[in-house]
């Protein structure tokens, strides 16, 4: 996978998908700098299915939020203004931008909407759930030695 700065990518970990902006890619180390910018949950989580398949049905259900929020059982976090990450470049997908735009300009055309308010918990909550559930993509042993001489 090829990323590059300002590319929109997400992580997705259960029922919740955490898109982010690549700042800086740390090729030689495997690591992604990246901005977190919205946490969507209440994904459709089915076992069984390929993970493409998976993918395809979450994707459908975010597009089916911009289309009708009214309607969509999701929740959208905005995290302007949180931390940022430093995370395995691996564990990232590149994200389908229309989706993640038409969301973002939602929440932006919105600030009164409370389903929208900034949720930081959330974001601490999902991090800690993925490295707890997640935690071999983070063990420094996978990672490229660093020559300090």
């Amino acid at each position: 996978m090829s990323v590059v700065p300002s590319q929109i990518l997400y992580l997705e970990h259960g029922a919740t998908r955490l898109y982010a902006e690549a700042i800086q890619i740390m090729a030689a180390r495997h690591l992604c700098w990246a901005r977190p910018t919205l946490l969507i949950q209440g994904l459709p989580v089915i076992q069984g299915l390929p993970e493409g398949s998976a993918q395809d049905l979450r994707q459908e259900a975010i597009a089916a939020a911009v289309q009708n929020p009214e309607d969509s059982k999701l929740q959208i976090c905005d995290l302007e203004g949180g931390p940022d990450l430093i995370w395995p470049l691996d564990l990232f997908q590149i994200a389908c931008d229309i989706d993640f735009f038409s969301l973002l300009i939602r929440i932006k055309m919105s600030p009164e909407d409370s389903s929208y308010r900034d949720r930081s918990s959330e974001l601490n909550a999902f991090i800690h759930s993925f490295w707890h559930t997640d935690g071999s993509g983070f063990h420094a042993s996978d990672l490229p030695s660093l020559d300090v001489r």
